[in-house]
């Protein structure tokens, strides 16, 4: 038997399966946001990205981060404060390239 991606892949399908989300094309999507944060901070965890992204489904303004990291550090302990406001500032920044227009596109 094959597996098509390794490990990551197959972790990456069923936190899929198990956090299904209806996106439409003017979402930033979490799968590619959780990339890109991996690829900006690679000692990050990615099941702390994903449990960071999946709680919050939409990235914070930054005044709510104070509500966003209690809220994370209540129900995932696990998780450290340092760690959760790294994944917000990325999260953000994702999300602002995404909204923007491409260079090229222009």
């Amino acid at each position: 038997m094959v597996v098509r991606g390794g490990p990551r892949a197959c972790a990456r399908e069923r936190r899929a399966a198990r956090y299904p989300r209806v996106v439409t094309d003017d979402d930033p999507d979490i799968g590619e946001a959780v990339d890109y944060i991996l690829a900006e901070r690679p000692k990050l965890s990615e099941e702390h990205i994903w449990t960071v992204l999946m709680e919050l489904q939409d990235p914070p303004a930054a005044e709510s981060d104070r509500i966003a990291l209690n809220l994370i550090t209540q129900l995932h302990p696990a998780i450290r404060r340092r760690d959760i406001k790294l994944i917000l500032r990325e999260w953000r920044a994702y999300a602002s390239l995404a909204t923007t227009a491409d260079w090229e596109d222009q």
